[in-house]
């Protein structure tokens, strides 16, 4: 089962940075090919795509109109439309479950905030600022 998890960066981001970033947190974390990898778990892909390419806008447009479509983006549109960088997330449980890889997977989302200030869209479930839900997408 595959997951989605988007990371509208405010500053341009590199794989290679988020790899160094998460290593801070366990040196075992790496990501080889898009592959994100802690210890021997294989978590899911890793994609960044920069402001201006034809997958970040693609993203971009469909998360402000599925934002726009609820009546609560009046805050978080301009901050999704000043975003330099998106980081795409593609999970996998695997055998682990939800719970467990959401656990081996957290300290990425920290990193993504020391790197940069963002929003995050989880597919089915909103727009998130740090651990506050800012938009209900999960209707």
């Amino acid at each position: 089962m595959a997951y989605y998890v988007r990371y509208f960066a405010a500053q341009p981001l590199t794989t290679k940075a988020i790899e160094q970033t998460l290593k801070q947190y366990d040196p075992t974390f790496k990501i080889d090919l898009g592959e994100l990898i802690r210890g021997e778990a294989q978590l899911g892909q890793v994609e960044v795509n920069q402001a201006g390419g034809d997958l970040f806008e693609d993203d971009l447009r469909h998360t402000v109109h599925a934002v726009e479509a609820t009546g609560q983006g009046q805050a978080v549109v301009p901050r999704l439309r000043a975003s330099r960088a998106t980081v795409v997330v593609n999970l996998d449980w695997g055998d682990r479950g939800t719970d467990a890889t959401l656990q081996l997977v957290a300290p990425l989302w920290s990193a993504l905030q020391h790197l940069s200030p963002g929003l995050a869209q989880w597919d089915g479930n909103g727009i998130f600022d740090g651990g506050n839900r800012v938009v209900d997408l999960s209707r």
